[in-house]
């Protein structure tokens, strides 16, 4: 059973159905499962001209009529998204910022163009068998990697509570390319989207307990809010981001508050002493600190301070209970607690 790695034009897809040579939905493939919104969010991929996964297709040859079939292996979700935009019949959704609410024949036409001409990577097995074709999935699978809950939460969620915290994780690229708030691996397996939807709670209900089980039950608990409701927090958590970086990136980029849970303290801090994040449970012991200010002098001279306690990994100084806390479960309140106080009395005018 040969197996031919080729690129074929979403336009050679488009005639081959057109000419009843394209198969969706042999025995081997499962129905049409996709939501509209996943539709439109493969459209805007390929608007964009990025890549998308490859296409594996069974090509039938027959001798005696001179013609071939194209039975789709994998793919075909993907396959039917690009057909019923092509055929005017999908709508790309509002969110995308460039594409939103546009239709194939809504495009300009050097847009439909580069639709047409989009190569999509396909993998073609020529006159494979049934049993053949199932050990490729068996393979394909074997290769796969166990997807993460944030993984898992982008694939479930097509409401603006993931919208808002996807929108935001692409915003802010510096966190990862520059900083390495969160490793560019994690950042492929999407756990960035984890620290700001921290920071999304952190906004909205005040700082607490955090972790990917928390995280799953904001978005289970926002389903209903509509995109308005996540407007405000969304500026909030940017802002203070933006002050986080710009303020402190320069000196503090390769330390200990450029990690992810104490870069989530940091910004929930800065927010905290200016009055734009809620008090909590967590909060408590400095709550006289909230409002009061941000002092850029009190945080040049304590933010060194803790920032070497950390490197010395010094369990016995003045800093030992954010030393302490910072080696333990980082999720938890009682971890959170004395970190984020350290955090706020070093920078509260």
């Amino acid at each position: 059973m040969p197996s031919i790695p080729q690129t074929f034009s979403i336009s050679d897809f488009l005639t081959w159905d057109r000419q009843k040579q394209l198969e969706l939905q042999p025995q081997f493939q499962r129905g049409t499962v996709w939501t509209p919104q996943a539709q439109s969010f493969l459209i805007d991929t390929i608007l964009r001209e990025l890549p998308i996964p490859a296409v594996y297709i069974r090509t039938r040859i027959d001798a005696s009529t001179q013609s071939s079939v194209r039975e789709v292996v994998d793919g075909q979700q993907r396959l039917r998204a690009i057909l019923a935009f092509a055929a005017n019949g999908l709508r790309i959704n509002s969110r995308s910022p460039d594409f939103g609410g546009q239709r194939y024949n809504d495009l300009a036409q050097d847009r439909k163009d580069a639709f047409l001409s989009y190569n999509i990577s396909t993998v073609q097995l020529l006159n494979a068998s049934d049993a053949e074709v199932l050990e490729v999935f068996a393979r394909l699978n074997s290769y796969s990697v166990k997807v993460t809950p944030a993984e898992l939460r982008h694939a479930r969620f097509d409401e603006p509570v993931k919208w808002a915290i996807w929108n935001t994780t692409r915003e802010n690229g510096q966190l990862w390319d520059k900083f390495h708030v969160v490793s560019l691996r994690d950042s492929v397996r999407l756990k960035n989207t984890t620290l700001i939807a921290e920071l999304y709670m952190a906004f909205a209900n005040g700082l607490g307990d955090g972790g990917e089980d928390k995280v799953g039950a904001f978005y289970k608990s926002n389903i209903k809010r509509d995109e308005n409701y996540f407007s405000d927090i969304t500026g909030l958590v940017q802002k203070n981001i933006n002050v986080s970086c710009g303020t402190f990136g320069i000196d503090f980029g390769n330390t200990t508050f450029f990690d992810a849970p104490n870069f989530l303290l940091l910004v929930c801090a800065i927010a905290f002493v200016e009055g734009e994040l809620p008090s909590s449970a967590l909060t408590v012991e400095v709550d006289n600190k909230r409002g009061v200010g941000l002092s850029l002098a009190n945080a040049a001279n304590n933010l060194p301070l803790l920032a070497t306690a950390i490197e010395n990994d010094d369990i016995n100084g003045a800093y030992a209970a954010f030393v302490v806390a910072s080696k333990s479960s980082t999720q938890r309140i009682s971890s959170r607690r004395p970190r984020f106080a350290a955090i706020v009395n070093a920078i509260a005018a």
